[in-house]
């Protein structure tokens, strides 16, 4: 089946409405991160139109969004229809884990004192802005209650259905995705103690490298090794987690830009409030993320300066035998030399002792020799001697 890319582009459209209603969001994950999800969205209707749930799959995550249409203003905050039963339902997770569960309460055009509004609410200290360039009012105090969800009042002044759909999209997305983006921040702490066990440790194993002796390389570079290997497991672990977070971010950020937010007096910027309070989150998994990065880098390279440590002691070691193996040869040049020369002296002096044995036995013979033709064979004899041993030691440097 081939496949559709274009598909993308209409991927999760917004819910369009108008009038007051109630929208509940939730977000979640399957036990097992293994899960496979097929992107798409699903979206059904009750017969009398007031009531709208879709299911849409994300990479590692899934949301169920309710709407709900109400007859009028609400003088309290309406109740919850969606149990975990029903989310387990409609997701076909058996025991989902949920990650976030906005309400999010869509009323006529804000009064002008919000304080006993929120307050009607249950609302603490909250957060409010204009949004859309002035034609809505979003407000939050960001506490979850005891039912594990976080309320925002949107206050709409002029927003038609397609606008208003958007923008409470983009409400529940700062707050899936911030939720999502906060899931490295358990890693981070858990990460926090093993780094600085790392950290100390590899400060120990540099300080051993300076000063430890040629005995002792194989075992300090067992216990690099083991570092860096305790690093890498680390990394390779999280490096999806922290990822995920930095794209999550990204979004939430993109997010609160599209809601064109503007100053309401006597509060909090909505969009200030998720930023002073999430940024720190996200910067702690970077910066988590870069010191495991950094001791890898920094173990990869103590690793190499003892392997070129070991190695220039390996070179001169070799250089030693080497130099001890010059020294043998030229002290068997040298012997080898002696005994070319006892060598020459041997031959001749047997060749000469040959010689007089002829001289004597010719004298006997009748014929007399001269002494002096004996003096005189001396020195030939050692002659063509040595030129007999020069031409073998030529022949054999000729055939090498």
């Amino acid at each position: 089946m081939p496949l559709d890319f274009n598909a993308e582009l209409h991927a999760r459209p917004s819910i369009y409405f108008d009038g007051p209603a109630f929208v509940e969001h939730i977000a979640v994950m399957p036990e097992k991160a293994a899960a496979n999800f097929h992107h798409g969205f699903h979206d059904s209707r009750s017969n009398d139109g007031d009531l709208s749930i879709r299911v849409e799959r994300h990479t590692e995550f899934l949301t169920v969004t309710c709407l709900r249409k109400l007859d009028g203003e609400a003088g309290t905050w309406p109740t919850s229809r969606l149990s975990e039963d029903d989310v387990a339902a409609l997701t076909g997770i058996a025991a989902p884990s949920f990650v976030c569960r906005v309400g999010i309460l869509v009323m006529g055009d804000a009064p002008t004192r919000l304080g006993p509004v929120l307050a009607s609410f249950d609302f603490g200290d909250s957060a409010a802005s204009t949004i859309g360039g002035g034609s809505a009012v979003v407000c939050s105090d960001f506490r979850v209650r005891s039912d594990r969800s976080s309320r925002i009042l949107l206050f709409n002044k002029d927003l038609n259905a397609h606008r208003l759909g958007r923008m409470v999209r983009r409400i529940f997305e700062i707050e899936t995705y911030r939720s999502m983006a906060l899931l490295g921040l358990p890693e981070a702490h858990r990460l926090a103690p093993l780094i600085r066990t790392y950290d100390e440790t590899l400060v120990e194993l540099t300080n051993r490298n300076v000063v430890i002796p040629p005995d002792g390389h194989k075992q300090l570079l067992a216990d690099i090794t083991l570092l860096a290997s305790q690093i890498i497991s680390a990394a390779a672990e999280t490096r999806n987690r922290f990822g995920a977070t930095a794209a999550y971010a990204k979004i939430v950020d993109e997010r609160i830009t599209l809601l064109r937010e503007t100053h309401v007096p006597g509060f909090q910027r909505f969009g200030t409030f998720v930023d002073r309070r999430f940024k720190p989150a996200v910067r702690t998994c970077e910066a988590t993320a870069l010191r495991l990065d950094q001791l890898s880098q920094a173990t990869s390279h103590l690793i190499n300066l003892l392997q070129t440590r070991i190695q220039v002691e390996i070179e001169h070691q070799n250089a030693i035998q080497i130099q001890a193996m010059a020294e043998r040869a030229a002290t068997q040049v040298k012997i080898q030399r002696a005994v070319e020369g006892f060598s020459i002296i041997a031959i001749s002096y047997y060749l000469l002792n040959l010689l007089k044995v002829v001289f004597e036995t010719a004298d006997h013979a009748g014929y007399h020799i001269s002494p002096l033709v004996m003096l005189v064979s001396i020195p030939i004899v050692i002659g063509a001697v040595c030129m007999a041993i020069l031409r073998v030691k030529h022949a054999l440097k000729a055939e090498a």
